[in-house]
């Protein structure tokens, strides 16, 4: 272990004892910094990069315990050892409850503090790896998952996502089957100071009613038939991340009251379990019922509701935003020339037109599904209207509308220009005679971008 990368902090209110850890820490490697009490000790913390506090127990103003609290709290990666004296295992035990990596008892010998600094160091780094990893793995999410569009619609839901993402508030997304509830709610996640942290998702309306209480809140053993060993529900799981209930309109009313004591106690308690446990995770709910009418029906609580609505995100089904489909098609494209290794390049103003003429009952999903069968039929750069499922063109052989006549000519000769200035986007704006952030605007708008000025439509 390289040891010079870790900063250790020593805090005691002796000098003598002080100064004898922080010369042993010293000739093994690490950069160790001092201090007398803990509240010099925290305004230390808030301005370097530390990876290990030791402190005594002990200690006037402010004692080791809650120094503790405090560095967790503001420093939740930084691991802590507790120095105690003989006879104080009790303190050294909540220490270690309270987040303390260990703790060592005095008199210690040398060899005692460097392998104890040393196992410590060792979480530490693997604390910070495990973060470097999740960060990485939510970049490759945070591609998968993306609210595509330029539209009005979309614009004001990714605005809604970036002002509600750092706030610990409960979200209630609402819209048809379909149309980007999930992705949103791992957008949210991700934007959000939890985003190193688990994000778990549960279908609700896929777990029967007998078994969607313990999948929820977990059981203890025996407590119903079949229960032979101890089960952690869903938001135990979730730890302090994000939750995301979807469909959490098929709950069955006599779970919901359970479930709206969990949101305003925080904390569950599992089937059988005579103590409760408490619940840091942030609550994203969807539903693709109108749950008003739920309510008037006597199938939703009306409190839970509230809870459950602090915030509302309402995504509008495809249809209300088609000129989002061109960027929606070529992301499509994107995603799946890595999947089914293609190298489509985009698709022609035709597949488009009849693309944005349909209704799209089955949303955003529909559309993806379709590109993914238009692609595996393809071997071609762009995808045509032959690649189509029939029912499209069988529906779309009328005349163009005057909009979509507009926007087929629109990105035809848009296209047409930017190869004739072989990509160069300041010509073709003077061609165009348009600004070149108009430009720009408008590529994105109709779904343009450089891999398609290389090929005829």
């Amino acid at each position: 272990m390289d040891t010079i990368k870790y900063n250790i902090l020593v805090v005691d209110n002796e000098e003598a004892i002080r100064h004898s850890i922080a010369r042993v820490l010293q000739k093994t490697g690490y950069d160790v910094h001092e201090a007398r009490n803990g509240r010099q000790a925290l305004d230390i913390l808030t301005g370097g990069d530390f990876a290990l506090v030791i402190s005594d127990k002990n200690m006037p103003h402010m004692d080791g315990i809650e120094l503790l609290q405090e560095v967790k709290k503001e420093h939740p990666i930084i691991e802590f050892i507790m120095i105690t004296g003989h006879g104080s295992i009790e303190d050294a035990v909540k220490a270690m409850r309270m987040g303390a990596y260990d703790f060592i008892t005095k008199p210690f010998k040398k060899d005692e503090l460097l392998h104890l600094t040393g196992k410590a160091l060792e979480r530490y780094q693997l604390t910070i790896e495990n973060r470097r990893l999740r960060r990485q793995l939510q970049t490759i999410q945070s591609d998968r998952y993306n609210f595509i569009g330029h539209s009005e619609a979309a614009r004001h839901i990714k605005n809604l996502i970036t002002r509600i993402a750092p706030t610990p508030s409960n979200v209630l997304i609402t819209g048809g089957s379909g149309t980007g509830k999930e992705v949103i709610a791992r957008l949210i996640h991700s934007h959000s100071d939890r985003a190193d942290r688990s994000f778990v998702a549960i279908n609700c309306g896929a777990i029967s009613d007998n078994l969607i209480e313990s999948e929820l809140f977990g059981h203890v053993r025996g407590s119903f038939t079949g229960a032979i060993r101890d089960k952690e529900g869903i938001f135990t799981v979730a730890g302090d991340g994000t939750l995301f209930l979807d469909e959490i309109s098929t709950i069955p009313v006599n779970l919901q009251v359970k479930l709206l004591r969990v949101l305003e106690e925080h904390e569950v308690q599992p089937v059988g379990a005579t103590k409760s446990f408490p619940v840091k995770a942030r609550i994203i709910a969807a539903t693709n019922r109108d749950l008003r009418q739920e309510i008037a029906a006597g199938r939703f609580r009306e409190d839970l509701y509230f809870r459950l609505n602090v915030i509302e995100i309402d995504v509008p089904p495809l249809t209300e935003r088609s000129d989002d489909i061109p960027l929606l098609v070529t992301w499509f494209i994107k995603k799946m020339n890595r999947e089914l290794n293609k190298n489509v390049q985009g698709a022609s103003a035709e597949v488009l037109h009849i693309l944005q003429s349909y209704n799209w009952p089955g949303n955003v999903r529909e559309l993806e599904n379709v590109i993914e069968r238009a692609m595996i039929f393809c071997d071609d750069e762009l995808l045509k209207v032959e690649q189509l499922p029939a029912f499209f063109t069988d529906q779309n052989k009328e005349p163009l509308g005057l909009k979509a006549a507009i926007h087929f000519f629109e990105r035809k000769h848009i296209l047409s220009v930017l190869r004739i200035t072989k990509g160069d986007k300041k010509e073709a704006a003077r061609l165009l005679k348009v600004g070149v952030s108009s430009l720009y605007r408008k590529m994105a708008e109709l779904g343009i971008d450089d891999t398609l000025i290389g090929n005829g439509e």
